[in-house]
């Protein structure tokens, strides 16, 4: 029989050694791979903690950047006589900026920072300020690498324009689209009511036309809110902003309804009371706008003059732009009041029209509009020449923008038609404007100056729109790094 040869002590002892051995060698390299891995979390948080306290410290340099160039103009503008105001207005928008940076910074996690005292200039009619600070963070674990600290800074700069002088004209449409509900609830409860251009239309119109054999405008009577009555509301909320302003004096108002010509219902003033007056801002239905819709005569003529005022009959971008160049008073740069800053706010939907409602005593005579019948001595009664409607060209604009104002627009977009096509002229336009109304808004962005467009719909869009407008003109702050 074959016997196997069996394990001596000595080789058990040997065994027993080695694996001991080993069992000791793991538990060595685990520890040593365990200090990095520490390590790498232990980091993460230090890193944590720096970027948060970094976010903080940003987000008070921002604030401390723009506190000081609002107060500096602020202080310039609450004191315009006062003998070396513009040292002044520095000193206190640096004191504003160094008291909202330490509010806003308050104390930071495991660290110290420090601010430097914040920069503030003037060049020309514009103030800069710069915003610096350090800051030391302690880290937890990165000084097991020789990593004891992070070390922290940033930079941001403001600026504001300080042009205080500032001319408002207020460029309305009151054609006879603006006489459109806002809604559409409001257009289908007008046309449920309103047969005005029943035999060509075959249906209830949608628009409260202002002509006097039309029933529409008595129709809506304050009982259905037209556009033309959201836009008065929104610029009466405008003149209530302006007269709670500081420097009210500074700021002028002028509004110039349009239609087929550019017409003053208000000259550039700074009496609020006066432009309430003739807003009609407080009355009951209709307010001045409304009772501006085109009604196939002009308004708003001088002299007895019917070659002059909103003419009627369609909405000439071309005409009221042209007019406006020669009604700005100044176009400045706002430092005083003899170089004022011009902003031309129009509020449109945008719908250019070359239609006339006119007489024209021959070929070389400017368009009269004496309506039908004629309401003007001397005058006979106007004709029609058919609806043209498209969209304006942004090149009306240019210059305008290139004599030096800014054109704000605020566009009130044009709400489709619902209608049935039984044919017509009136079947036509409708078919006609709703296929490219939806863009009507392209050639207005063209036409305002960068940065200053707004669509609205609703009567509060309105208002909000126009009322960020003037916020938007007379305080320019902004982060520029």
């Amino acid at each position: 029989m074959l016997k196997l040869p069996g394990r001596t002590a000595s080789a058990k002892c040997r065994s027993s050694s080695i694996r001991s051995r080993i069992e000791g060698s793991v538990g060595i390299i685990f520890a040593f791979t365990l200090i990095p891995v520490i390590g790498i979390v232990g980091l993460g948080i230090d890193y944590g903690v720096a970027t948060s306290n970094k976010a903080k410290l940003d987000r008070a340099a921002d604030a401390a950047a723009v506190a000081a160039v609002v107060t500096a103009k602020t202080y310039l503008a609450n004191n315009p006589t006062q003998t070396g105001v513009t040292t002044k207005a520095i000193a206190a928008g640096i004191a504003q900026a160094t008291s909202v940076f330490k509010v806003n910074a308050g104390n930071i996690s495991l660290g110290t920072y420090q601010l430097q005292t914040p920069q503030l200039t003037r060049t020309g009619q514009t103030f800069r300020s710069t915003v610096t600070y350090t800051a030391v963070v302690q880290n937890s674990f990165g000084r097991i690498f020789n990593v004891p600290t992070v070390n922290l800074q940033n930079t941001t700069s403001a600026a504001a324009d300080v042009s205080s002088y500032l001319d408002f004209y207020l460029m309305v449409d009151v054609s006879g689209s603006m006489g459109l509900p806002t809604t559409a609830a409001g257009m289908t409860t007008l046309a449920s009511k309103n047969d005005d251009m029943y035999d060509d239309y075959k249906q209830g119109c949608q628009f409260a036309c202002h002509f006097p054999d039309r029933k529409g405008w008595t129709l809506a009577a304050g009982k259905i809110q037209l556009r033309s009555d959201a836009v008065n509301s929104a610029v009466c909320s405008l003149l209530a902003r302006a007269a709670t302003s500081s420097v009210t004096d500074q700021y002028r108002v002028g509004i110039y309804p349009f239609i087929n010509q550019l017409a003053t219902l208000s000259p550039l003033t700074s009496n609020i009371s006066s432009l309430n007056t003739a807003a009609q801002c407080g009355s009951s239905w209709p307010l001045a706008f409304t009772n501006l819709l085109d009604t196939g005569t002009t308004q708003l003529f001088t002299a007895g003059d019917p070659t002059t005022g909103t003419g009627s009959g369609g909405t000439h971008f071309d005409d009221a732009f042209k007019k406006m160049r020669t009604t700005v008073s100044k176009f400045g740069d706002g430092s005083t009041a003899s170089v004022p800053k011009s902003f031309i706010f129009v509020i449109t939907d945008g719908m250019q029209n070359d239609q006339h409602y006119f007489v024209k005593k021959n070929s070389s005579s400017p368009y009269s509009y004496p309506g039908r019948p004629s309401t003007f001595p001397g005058h006979g009664d106007a004709w029609w020449d058919g609806s043209k409607p498209s969209k304006m060209d942004p090149k009306e604009c240019q210059a305008l923008k290139d004599d030096g104002a800014t054109i704000s627009i605020l566009h009130i977009p044009y709400n489709q038609i619902a209608y049935v096509d039984r044919g017509g002229g009136v079947a036509w336009e409708n078919g006609i404007v709703n296929g490219f109304s939806p863009t009507l808004d392209v050639p207005l962005k063209a036409c305002a100056s960068p940065g200053f467009f707004r669509t609205a719909n609703t009567p509060a869009d309105i208002t909000a729109a126009l009322n960020a407008m003037f916020d938007q003109a007379v305080q320019v702050a902004h982060i520029t790094q």
